[in-house]
């Protein structure tokens, strides 16, 4: 009897545990999917696919399954489900802090404040070096003006390697602050020692958007654009002056005298065209060679070889290559100056 009792229970427990490999082999090709989405934004997992997300709860990397298939109900506008799937996959996995993010986005969007607070606090103190949590936890603080608890916040990943911190939280403090710090401003030169390979191009740009403000700042682009239009149409006269009011606007962005000095290059104002490049050559220092190229050509075209040559010598040093033309600096100085 006791022998045929250890047989039963056995074989229950071989059952029990094919089932279970079963379900996780089944699992894994769902989860598969699921992954893949997440991770490249796609939508490939059917939602009328039959699998059991209550075993396994999780996925290999911790990620509870309905935090995963929450997304696809966002897209169907069942957002009730949505919330639902979130609120159980907290039960599952509370530590990993991805469905509190999901859920403070969710309150975000429905200006349910005091929810998405509590949710975007909760995710960014359990994985605050995450860029998901930090964004709508920062975005939320945004919406409350709440420069306080986002400073303290700023403290907690400050020394963490990861730039994005910075920029994140800087253009934050600047929308609550509503106007140009000279705090702010000295960031960008902690940043600098912080981050040596950090894209110079990028970390200018938001700086100088710090100190002019938003309004002044995206009123220079927008006539840069438009005489980028007028350009565009051979309409040189149009570009000049959409650049230089650029200009007055915002007289540290290279890219305006060196597109203003190639628009007076086409009118054959050449004492204007020489004054910009000069500008960006000398002044603004820029390494790509653009400006010593179109400027050697403009001589060139003046019959002024020498000097000409020098400016396409320099641009072919620096390994210039035009943009849309595709003309190479240094073959370009071979076939004018060396042949």
């Amino acid at each position: 009897m006791k022998r045929v009792l250890i047989f039963i229970i056995g074989m229950f427990l071989l059952i029990i545990l094919s089932i279970g490999s079963y379900k996780k082999l089944d699992s894994s090709h769902y989860q598969s999917v699921l992954l893949y989405d997440f991770n490249n934004g796609t939508d490939l997992f059917n939602l009328e696919s039959k699998f059991d997300d209550n075993f396994p709860t999780l996925t290999a990397t911790a990620l509870p399954i309905k935090y995963l298939k929450a997304r696809y109900y966002l897209e169907i506008d069942s957002i009730a489900t949505a919330k639902k799937l979130l609120y159980k996959s907290i039960e599952e996995n509370r530590y990993i802090g991805a469905p509190q993010a999901f859920l403070a986005n969710l309150f975000l969007a429905e200006k349910e404040i005091d929810s998405a607070l509590y949710y975007s606090k909760e995710a960014f103190n359990l994985l605050s070096n995450n860029n998901r949590h930090r964004d709508i936890y920062f975005r939320t603080l945004k919406e409350i003006n709440d420069s306080i608890s986002l400073d303290s916040a700023f403290s907690k990943i400050k020394n963490i390697n990861n730039e994005d911190h910075w920029y994140n939280y800087i253009l934050t403090r600047n929308d609550i602050n509503k106007k140009p710090n000279q705090n702010l401003l000295n960031l960008f030169d902690e940043m600098r020692i912080a981050f040596p390979l950090a894209d110079t191009l990028k970390m200018n740009s938001i700086k100088r958007f710090i100190e002019l403000g938003s309004t002044r700042y995206t009123s220079a682009l927008a006539y840069s654009e438009l005489a980028k239009i007028e350009f565009e149409k051979n309409n040189y006269s149009d570009a000049v002056k959409f650049y230089e009011i650029s200009i007055s606007l915002d007289d540290k962005q290279y890219v305006f005298f060196e597109n203003a000095a190639i628009s007076y290059d086409n009118l054959k104002n050449y004492s204007k065209a020489g004054e910009y490049f000069n500008k960006v050559i000398y002044d603004f220092k820029i390494s790509d060679g653009k400006s010593e190229f179109y400027k050697g050509l403009m001589l060139i075209k003046n019959n002024n070889l020498n000097n000409g040559c020098e400016y396409l010598e320099k641009s072919a040093v620096k390994n210039y290559v035009g943009g849309v033309s595709g003309l190479r600096a240094v073959n370009v100085y071979r076939q004018l100056c060396k042949s």
